[in-house]
């Protein structure tokens, strides 16, 4: 009711709520990036305008697929 009050075309919030992005949310566009400490999400805008959440934890190698390297191996 605030956004449309002071005519926002949307809302971006932050918290430990889940990340989601609402193209019509009681007539407003609503961005929750979440949080990166617990969900490890995050809001980002590409140069062309599009927004997205992106998921580090979903992103990251699990398991066998970590790759580790000595001190010796470090570029």
């Amino acid at each position: 009711a605030e956004a449309r009050r002071h005519n926002a075309d949307g809302v971006i919030c932050g918290h430990i709520h889940s990340a989601v992005i609402r193209d019509n949310y009681h007539g407003v566009r609503y961005m929750n990036c979440g949080d990166w400490v617990e969900s490890c999400t995050a809001l980002v805008e590409h140069e062309d305008g599009r927004r997205e959440i992106i998921d580090w934890s979903a992103a990251q190698p699990q398991g066998d697929d970590i790759e580790t390297f000595a001190d010796d191996q470090a570029a």
